[in-house]
């Protein structure tokens, strides 16, 4: 477990523990379908650790395309039951919260709060878009290295400049304009989550401590709930898509370092806090990496296996069939993530606009 991970992850804390009045009915239940999804999450989490290449430490590691689908139809599944509980509520679109000791302007304002946890998703959707894109663009250099180690048959010679072909279009030279940029965007990103994490957990500790807002005061800590979720699952899911990009030691991850002695809350925080524990620091893509372990074999030469003839030959073709195959499950991969990324772009954009339309209701009546 890494170090930042060693003490309990602590959400939304109030300093007593107590029942929250605020979360009961549709925001109970909204918690606990939360807390579900976010179990299957951490229960199909399969991290093969990375101890072959240059010595990887405990922290690396890779997951897989569909855990990376499944965390997006999560977050997509949040933003449903979130816009069904807020089409139902019959409260003010601002409901002004108060606090012992002290004011939380705008702490209330439940409107406010699901639009801003929405614009930082569809940054976070443009973020996968291009992250998606340089992927389809590796696929697309693999099979044609694959292409061109077939037809060089048993040339172990030209097969490895084919897939040095890959090695160069995909891994941008350190300290180039393309991986600086590359590098500085997840490092901003990570950024914007450890600020939007920490400033959801002081909201949500000043409403729960105040005990006041009624179901206004609910459903921003339910906004709330989501969007320290979605901040930490499309974070995970970044770093892991871009990491052929190099990345800073500096860019340290949220540590999620405040939390809960709510019982209503507290699943949440332990399902969230077990995903957080068991991610690795610097992951990277399960059939990016198969992908990778081919083409450095054609590269150093392991395809002969010293036979001689068509012995070699058969051998050679066996290889560059594996990496069409394992370009193949990459690409079938990235697509599903492109067609689950899509699904949550609309689900946003749609809410967005009707949540507008409660908006203005609201306000003529």
């Amino acid at each position: 477990m890494h170090g930042q991970l060693s003490m309990r992850m602590r959400c939304l804390r109030p300093g007593s523990r107590r029942r929250c009045a605020l979360l009961g009915g549709d925001l109970a239940a909204f918690c606990a379908s939360l807390v579900e999804g976010l179990a299957h999450l951490e229960s199909t989490l399969e991290v093969d650790l990375d101890h072959g290449r240059g010595g990887g430490s405990v922290g690396s590691g890779s997951v897989s395309m569909r855990w990376c689908a499944d965390a997006m139809r999560l977050v997509k599944r949040m933003q449903r039951e979130m816009l069904a509980i807020f089409r139902k509520a019959d409260v003010p679109a601002a409901a002004a919260v108060s606090s012992r000791g002290g004011g939380a302007a705008g702490a209330g304002d439940w409107f406010e709060h699901y639009m801003q946890e929405t614009a930082a998703l569809l940054d976070f959707c443009n973020a996968f878009k291009a992250a998606v894109s340089r992927m389809h663009r590796y696929c697309m250099v693999v099979d044609f290295a694959a292409q061109v180690g077939a037809a060089a048959g048993d040339d172990d010679g030209a097969g490895a400049a084919a897939a040095s072909l890959v090695v160069e279009s995909a891994a941008e030279p350190t300290g180039s304009r393309q991986a600086s940029s590359a590098a500085a965007a997840v490092r901003d990103k990570i950024a914007e989550v450890k600020a939007a994490v920490t400033e959801a957990e002081r909201l949500g500790r000043t409403i729960i401590s105040g005990g006041a807002g009624g179901d206004g005061g609910g459903m921003v800590v339910v906004t709330l709930v989501a969007k320290i979720t979605t901040s930490v699952l499309a974070m995970f899911v970044l770093q892991a898509l871009v990491s052929p990009a190099p990345l800073d030691d500096g860019a340290v991850r949220p540590t999620l370092a405040s939390a809960v002695d709510v019982p209503e809350l507290e699943p949440w925080c332990e399902s969230l806090s077990l995903i957080h524990a068991r991610f690795p620091s610097r992951a990277t893509v399960a059939e990016h990496e198969k992908v990778a372990t081919v083409v450095r074999d054609l590269i150093s030469g392991k395809t002969g296996g010293g036979g001689h003839g068509g012995q070699q030959e058969e051998v050679a073709r066996g290889h560059v069939e594996l990496l069409r195959a394992r370009s193949g499950e990459l690409r079938e991969g990235v697509e599903m993530f492109a067609c689950v990324l899509d699904e949550v772009f609309d689900e946003v954009i749609r809410g967005r606009n009707e949540m507008l339309g409660i908006l203005r209701d609201k306000t003529l009546t």
